[in-house]
Formats: C-alpha cells, sequence, structure tokens
C-alpha cells in the first residue's frame, strides 16, 4: 500500500500563486480536480467581523423534504466533496419508487419534524427492510444494507467493512472524488435491489 500525505496552508490566493503547488499538481498521475466552489463569509452586524462558515451550497439537495433542506445544506457546507454528494443523491434519488428520509429522535411524537442533522436514510417505498443506505451529508460516508464480500470488494476497491453497528449494514465508503462516487453508486444499486 502506497500513501501520499501533503499538507499545504495558506490561503487560497497564496496557494494559488504558488509554483511549488502548481508544480506538484501536475506531477500527480491522472485527473485532479481544481473546482472551486464560493466561500461563505458571514459578517456579524454587531461587530463588523466576518467569520467562515463553510461553502455556500446552491439550490435543492435532491429528495431531501423541504423541512429538512437548510439542515442538510448546513452538513454540506464543510464537506469538501459536497458536489460528488449532491451527484450521488441525484442519481440514488431518480431510481424507481426512493424516498428520502429523516430520522425520528427518541423524543419524537406525532406530528413532530424529522431530523435531518444525523444522516439521510434512502429507503425504497414499499419495502419491509428499513433503508437501503445512510448517507452523512457533512463527512459523504454512506452506509450500505450490504455485507462485506470479495465481490463487494472488487466492485469497490474504497469500501471497507465494519464490524460494529447494525449487522445488516456493513459496509461504508467516503465519497471524495469521482472514483469513489461511482463506487458508491455501484454499491447503493446492489443494496437497493436487495431491498
Amino acid at each position: 500500500m502506497k500513501l501520499t500525505y501533503v499538507c499545504f496552508e495558506g490561503t487560497p490566493q497564496e496557494l494559488d500563486a504558488s509554483e511549488v503547488v502548481r508544480e506538484l499538481v501536475r506531477q500527480q498521475p491522472g485527473a485532479v480536480e481544481t473546482g472551486r466552489r464560493t466561500p461563505r463569509v458571514v459578517v456579524d452586524p454587531g461587530s463588523d467581523d466576518e467569520f467562515d462558515s463553510g461553502w455556500l451550497v446552491e439550490g435543492d439537495v435532491p429528495g431531501v423534504a423541504e423541512e429538512g433542506q437548510s439542515a442538510v445544506k448546513a452538513q454540506l457546507a464543510f464537506n469538501p466533496a459536497a458536489q460528488q454528494f449532491l451527484d450521488f443523491m441525484t442519481e440514488a434519488t431518480s431510481w424507481e419508487s426512493v424516498g428520502v428520509h429523516g430520522i425520528k429522535r427518541q423524543t419524537w411524537q406525532e406530528g413532530d419534524p424529522l431530523d435531518y442533522t444525523g444522516y439521510l436514510r434512502l429507503r425504497r417505498k414499499g419495502s419491509q427492510y428499513g433503508g437501503f443506505v445512510y448517507a452523512f451529508a457533512s463527512t459523504g460516508v454512506i452506509n450500505f444494507r450490504l455485507h462485506h464480500s470479495d465481490e463487494i470488494a472488487a466492485l469497490a476497491p474504497d469500501a471497507y467493512p465494519l464490524t460494529k453497528g447494525h449487522h445488516r449494514y456493513r459496509v461504508n465508503i467516503q465519497i471524495h472524488d469521482e472514483s469513489t462516487l461511482k463506487q458508491a453508486l455501484a454499491l447503493a444499486e446492489l443494496a437497493y435491489d436487495a431491498t
């Protein structure tokens, strides 16, 4: 196994201007994503201080009810792979009879809104099983209703097995680029077909 870890500190303008960073990016094999999202800076009216509140996520999150949009967008604001997560949601929610749900907290009572701050549950309507996917917007981690196997490892080499948690949900992957997005969609389709 080969691991490469590089950390650069600086403002976006400083990193853009750096010849060293440019040269290192040019040396990377394969495509390197350089797209940018617009930073969302908020001014505190009481003090005129600015603070970074993440990235501005425009448009609706596919499949998420209106009551959950602001909570999910707030989580996506700090996910560096927010666009890939949104692409995952767009594709998975386009499949027949897929619904996206928040969760009912222990104190939930009839008429209370669902909670969208933890994870999103993608469920096939009419299925007697729970969700086929649990999606965490803040991190891009997707938990599948699958058991890890050689077939799963071959289909999604970046997926990893879980040893704790619910016995039916034993495969995770974190979406952080186009490759992991494709793997996540392939696993989601397997989990969807199994429910």
